[in-house]
């Protein structure tokens, strides 16, 4: 039983992983692009991550979440010297659903408040909870509906597909109806958002979070930053934040803060909202050992490596590459680090949407030349593309000469 249909060549079962590379179980090897599902930063298998949990598990693996071990206090800590100075406190928990989970609660006891607004096109998990802070109505109607009427969407920043005009003239109109909006809903305790979209790769300019940050702190609403995807130098940052200078008061993160090795998540927040917090005991696993001590391999390999410097390198050589395919159906192409999109479309000039029949044949094509991707995007038609940040400009060129097949390929019927 599996979360999803499968398309053509799927599920790969993998027997063995190493950098950015998978190998299946008939020796056929991919080009990993989703780096285990946006989870292994410092690529597959990473020895370092390996030893110290091979470390850890002959010392503890797992305590009762009453007490604590020396490898969580020393990834809490860590997180906290690496994160916004707004943030004092870490929680952990297993996973990124859980840790947003944690956030709406936190948020909710410390204001009183009950509302949270999130972005259009925000994907913040699928538990319940989540779910009701994710604009997916896919998603949302997985769970049966109507969920919850205590939240609601607020614009978010699709700068390629923007109704006002080009960016160069941009004035943030798409946000004039927000304080109208939080008029409106007086006991709306906090914004949640992923500071860059993942779900297409969306990254705001600095004057859209600008006017957002002053709007919600001008009526004493709280920022969730979700980091969960874009955390852990995935955005050539630590931390997504830092692209914007933004002090969020409560941020979470899950996926690679594991070093994949089992699951791990984090809320933090500041010292004032965790006072009195009340979690309702702690997720069973949560801060298991084992998970926290390859973690924090994790993080130091990514500083030793130079890999966050990496992402950024390799996410202008990735834009580059795609754009210079002059591919006609290659609308746009949207890199921050490697947290990367390449929106498809039919008619460039008319940005017309490309069709998902034509999109899943290109990923088909793409998988049968060794190439793991996922379909993303608002409408549907990006490719999403979030490769360990240790990929090498050779790889990076090795999957564009297979778009470029592909594209061709499809479009000419074969």
């Amino acid at each position: 039983m599996r979360p999803w249909t499968h398309p053509v060549g799927e599920p790969v079962i993998v027997a063995k992983a190493k950098g950015c590379v998978v190998t299946d179980i008939h020796g056929k090897e991919f080009l990993d692009l989703t780096a285990g599902y946006f989870v292994n930063n410092a690529g597959h298998c990473h020895p370092k991550i390996i030893a110290a949990a091979t470390r850890q598990l002959g010392e503890v693996l797992q305590v009762s979440g009453k007490h604590g071990t020396v490898a969580a206090i020393k990834l809490a800590k860590r997180l906290i010297q690496l994160g916004p100075k707004s943030l004092n406190k870490a929680f952990f928990s297993t996973g990124g659903s859980e840790s947003n989970e944690f956030a709406l609660k936190l948020a909710r006891q410390y204001t009183k408040k009950t509302d949270v607004a999130y972005l259009e096109n925000g994907y913040h998990g699928l538990s319940l909870g989540s779910l009701e802070v994710t604009a997916s109505e896919k998603y949302r109607e997985s769970a049966g509906k109507p969920l919850g009427k205590d939240n609601y969407a607020v614009p978010a920043a699709y700068c390629y597909r923007c109704k006002w005009g080009p960016a160069a003239t941009c004035k943030v109109e798409c946000l004039d109806g927000l304080d109208a909006q939080f008029e409106a809903r007086p006991q709306t305790a906090a914004v949640i958002a992923e500071v860059v979209q993942a779900v297409g790769g969306l990254a705001p300019p600095q004057k859209w979070w600008d006017r957002m940050d002053r709007t919600r702190k001008a009526r004493g609403i709280l920022l969730i930053a979700d980091e969960v995807q874009t955390g852990l130098g995935r955005t050539g940052k630590m931390f997504a934040v830092e692209h914007y200078g933004l002090e969020p008061e409560i941020m979470t993160g899950g996926k690679g803060l594991s070093g994949g090795v089992g699951s791990l998540a984090v809320t933090t927040a500041s010292d004032a909202l965790v006072k009195n917090f009340f979690g309702g005991t702690t997720p069973t696993s949560g801060g298991n050992a084992v998970s926290s001590a390859a973690g924090l391999a994790m993080i130091e390999t990514l500083l030793e490596e130079k890999l966050i410097e990496n992402a950024a390198k390799m996410g202008r050589y990735f834009t580059e590459a795609a754009w210079a395919l002059q591919d006609p159906w290659i609308g746009d192409v949207r890199f921050t680090g490697l947290l990367g999109g390449i929106e498809l479309v039919s008619d460039r000039a008319n940005k017309t949407i490309l069709g998902k029949a034509e999109v899943a044949r290109i990923k088909d094509h793409l998988h049968a030349q060794g190439m793991l991707i996922t379909i993303s995007g608002y409408h549907g038609n990006c490719l999403r593309l979030q490769p360990p940040l240790s990929v090498s400009a050779a790889q990076i060129d090795q999957f564009v000469a297979a778009l470029r097949k592909a594209l061709v390929a499809i479009r000419a019927g074969t």
